[in-house]
């Protein structure tokens, strides 16, 4: 079973982005709505107009026929006609040959050309339509009239977009003041509110004040937030100091019985959770991680010095503690939240197996923690995360924790963008693997 913690990795697209698509978009529409709308008008005029035309035509030559059959067929600039006996089509156009009545679409001439044929009193009329004054109709009385109205479409639209980005300069421009906002030095995101570009309507003042209020709310959240940590970190740290060091004192007494060594040990210990948790209580209560510088971090060291400090929740359990190094992994990040990660996964391995071996395996870009312990099952899996949860099972849990544990490790990590990967199944143990971010190690390479 494998859970793996996300990260925060969001792709969004600006108003001015979103501004140029949709009048691109609507550049593109109005284009092909006049492209249809001139095929359109031509397949209007030759299936209604030049038909009507036609039909017209031949109507009117039949009349004057019937009243002098010297009359010629029509013969202009743009309709030529054809007046024969019929079954008799030797004196028309080879390609006017074969014909039947009515209209016929001819394809060996221009476009939008139509030949139409009708009979009376012995004789048959054809008469042939020029496409070509449909092609001028179109191009004098569609293309260029409707060219000319799109340029000043699209020059309207242009000019709208600019003004659109001119109005927007200042919603954008404190856009960038949010994203660059600072908590922990909020005077610094106020100071230049009066350059803001573009004009300066209510709606824009009303933003600028609100942000200005809010950087202030901030700095005193920020004042409060800091002098709390300072006065909590001196006055939970004072009666630790001494709770751990009359446990030392104890521990130290030659004569101390097994039974009250025990408890003392069991004393250190829960001091030394308790110290382990306000360090990472203060650190998740900073709005960001910029107060930690980056260091030298060598994880095989932090690995031991954890071992070290758990070791003392064996309790003479029948359990090997092994580190496996096989990379020598160094990382430049806050080593004190590393220490805090790494502390709390490998208690819980241990307080989590009865017997068996908890084995550290030192990656090139991570760190895996693997017990013989109780195991999970899938829904408990599913839940590890969730604050004082946690995983028991019945009388083999034999030390029940806080449920804070591994909450703190998923808020750190997601914190400074490492991922966990947890693996684990009922009776046979659990696998957690701590993953960095591989910039960490890009930066320590930069420096050397």
């Amino acid at each position: 079973m494998l859970r793996r913690m996300p990260s925060n990795d969001l792709s969004q697209s600006t108003i001015r982005s979103k501004l140029s698509r949709k009048m691109t978009l609507q550049a593109c529409l109005i284009g092909l709505v006049a492209v249809l709308s001139i095929g359109f008008a031509s397949v209007v005029i030759e299936q209604f107009l030049v038909r009507e035309a036609l039909t017209g035509e031949a109507e009117h030559f039949w009349n004057r026929y019937q009243q002098d059959h010297t009359v010629a067929a029509p013969n202009t600039d743009n309709l030529k006609g054809y007046l024969t006996p019929i079954g008799d089509d030797s004196s028309l156009p080879d390609e006017m040959r074969g014909y039947g009545l009515g209209f016929q679409k001819m394809h060996g001439q221009t476009a939008h050309s139509l030949m139409y044929s009708s009979e009376n009193n012995g004789q048959r009329l054809t008469l042939l339509f020029d496409g070509r004054s449909v092609m001028r109709l179109a191009l004098f009385f569609g293309i260029f009239p409707l060219s000319i109205v799109l340029v000043l479409i699209y020059m309207t639209a242009w000019w709208v977009y600019r003004e659109s980005n001119f109005l927007l300069s200042p919603i954008v421009w404190l856009a960038n003041k949010f994203d660059n906002f600072d908590p922990a030095h909020p005077d610094s995101n106020i100071a230049d509110l009066n350059e803001i570009p573009g004009d300066m309507d209510w709606e824009v003042e009303k933003l600028v004040s609100s942000f200005a209020s809010y950087s202030r709310r901030i700095q005193r959240f920020v004042e409060r937030e800091r002098a709390f940590t300072r006065d909590a970190s001196h006055e939970f740290r004072t009666p630790l100091t001494v709770i751990k060091m009359a446990s030392d004192l104890l521990l130290s007494e030659q004569e101390l019985d097994e039974y009250p060594r025990k408890f003392a040990q069991r004393i250190k210990g829960s001091a030394r959770d308790m110290e382990e948790l306000i360090d990472a209580f203060l650190i998740l209560a900073r709005e960001t991680d910029k107060e930690f510088e980056d260091e030298y971090c060598v994880i095989a060291e932090t690995v031991e010095r954890e071992v070290e400090s758990a070791s003392i929740y064996l309790e003479d359990k029948p359990v090997v503690i092994e580190v496996d190094q096989q990379f020598p992994l160094e990382l430049m990040t806050a080593r004190k939240v590393v220490a805090i990660v790494l502390g709390n996964l490998i208690r819980n391995a241990i307080l989590y197996t009865n017997e068996g071996s908890v084995v550290i395996t030192i990656k090139q870009f991570s760190v895996v923690i693997q017990d013989t312990g109780i195991g999970m099952s899938e829904d408990q899996i599913k839940r590890i995360f969730q604050p004082y949860y946690r995983a028991e099972h019945g009388e083999k849990t034999t030390r029940k924790g806080y449920g804070v544990g591994l909450t703190i490790v998923k808020r750190l990590s997601d914190r400074f963008n490492w991922i966990v990967d947890v693996e684990s199944q009922v009776d046979v143990g659990t696998r957690f693997e701590l993953l960095f971010d591989e910039a960490q190690r890009k930066a320590l390479e930069k420096q050397h």
